[in-house]
């Protein structure tokens, strides 16, 4: 049984997260809202490791559906997806000229860094720079601005991962599956800038 971040290659049951999906949502309401200098923290690609590649897939082909080519120096590396990785990527980020009127962080973390330093810097989230996450974590719902995210199913995940091992107890032989957990993007104010009613 394998959860999260693998690909699957048939040979065990595997729960997962469709990262190339929830990286593609998050930029396409950026775009939605106008945005398209659009950057990204989180990448790793010197790493071998399915999320951030999913993600940066993900991210690229949102901005290649709407006829923006991506900018690699709009692309920063997070080691850790800490609000501190977030914070260093977006004051390097915001040197840049034109700086981007978008930011899509590869979780909640760094999304809330990105923030901080947007704030520094003497800029408003989201007029001067709109900013989205992933993760849905309870601090970016209490957040000023309060952060927009794509939520993923996690109960989803542990209910179908008890479910396929239960299965495969009852009959080992059965073949592998793949299941793919969903996810909804949730708009708040670091986006759109008013308090959704959700």
């Amino acid at each position: 049984m394998l959860l999260g971040e693998h690909e699957f290659d048939g040979r065990f049951d595997h729960v997962a997260i469709d990262n190339v999906r929830a990286a593609h949502d998050a930029v396409s309401h950026l775009i939605s809202l106008g945005r398209r200098r659009i950057a990204a923290i989180g990448t790793q690609p010197l790493e071998e490791y399915a999320t951030p590649l999913q993600r940066t897939a993900g991210y690229e082909a949102a901005l290649r559906d709407a006829g923006i080519d991506p900018e690699p120096s709009y692309e920063k590396s997070a080691a850790h997806y800490s609000r501190g990785d977030g914070y260093a990527a977006a004051t390097a980020l915001l040197e840049l000229s034109p700086r981007p009127d978008a930011i899509f962080c590869f979780s909640d973390l760094l999304a809330m860094g990105a923030m901080r330093a947007i704030f520094d810097a003497g800029l408003r989230v989201p007029d001067d720079i709109a900013v989205i996450g992933i993760d849905d974590i309870e601090e970016g719902r209490f957040a000023r601005p309060s952060l927009s995210t794509v939520s993923l199913d996690t109960p989803f995940i542990a209910r179908e991962a008890v479910h396929r091992i239960t299965t495969r107890i009852d009959d080992p032989t059965s073949p592998a599956q793949e299941i793919v957990a969903p996810h909804r993007l949730i708009a708040r104010e670091s986006t759109i800038g008013t308090t959704p009613r959700n």
